[in-house]
């Protein structure tokens, strides 16, 4: 399964260079579109093909943007577009929990389908989860208390080290009451963008 995550990955950051949910905003002329969008259209990355990404344009066009070739920044994140595109894209999911807050990414929960775990798939996911925390210099945060219903099956320890193989560090209060305010943070990692023209201006919606 770690190969084909990992290949999964390469696919998915060739075809979409900028992660699923990203707010862009046109700056400037789109010098090889016939009918180009006004400049300071905004839209949302739904996919990719290669050097061109999908877009869901506030005004209702379709139209692709060139990621090296048309003027744009980043504006921001649509967390709830994000968590349903990674849905669509990795059916072995059974649930993902991600918010905003405070200014930084919260992951709440990664859950795989039961007859689909052991296979990488929260690994996966989470690489995810990363490189769009990375991609918009977000923090992002976590803790290791599961839900109710998966209390029984999940062992905290593990979860622990599978965080802190994933950059997290432990934050805890000072009366170390690790069943209820244990929590991790992850810091973000300089991450390459494809296309000289993009920029990056804020945080999440």
């Amino acid at each position: 399964m770690e190969n084909e995550s990992r290949a999964f990955l390469r696919k998915i950051m060739r075809e979409c260079p900028l992660p699923y949910g990203t707010r862009v905003r046109v700056t400037g002329p789109m010098p090889n579109e016939p009918d180009p969008l006004p400049i300071g259209t905004e839209g949302t990355v739904i996919g990719g093909n290669g050097g061109q990404l999908s877009m869901r344009w506030d005004n209702g066009r379709a139209l692709m943007l060139l990621v090296d070739r048309d003027p744009y920044e980043v504006t921001g994140v649509d967390v709830d577009e994000f968590v349903s595109r990674v849905r669509r894209a990795v059916p072995e999911l059974q649930d993902l929990h991600l918010s905003c807050s405070g200014g930084h990414l919260v992951l709440g929960l990664i859950q795989v389908h039961r007859e689909q775990r052991g296979k990488g798939i929260a690994e996966l996911v989470m690489r995810l989860v990363t490189e769009l925390a990375d991609v918009h210099g977000l923090i992002l945060s976590a803790n290791t208390s599961p839900p109710e219903s998966e209390r029984r099956r999940v062992k905290v320890t593990p979860l622990r080290h599978w965080l802190g193989r994933h950059g997290f560090w432990l934050n805890r209060d000072s009366r170390r009451r690790a069943d209820v305010s244990e929590r991790f943070y992850r810091l973000p990692q300089a991450a390459q963008v494809t296309g000289p023209r993009h920029t990056r201006t804020s945080g999440p919606r």
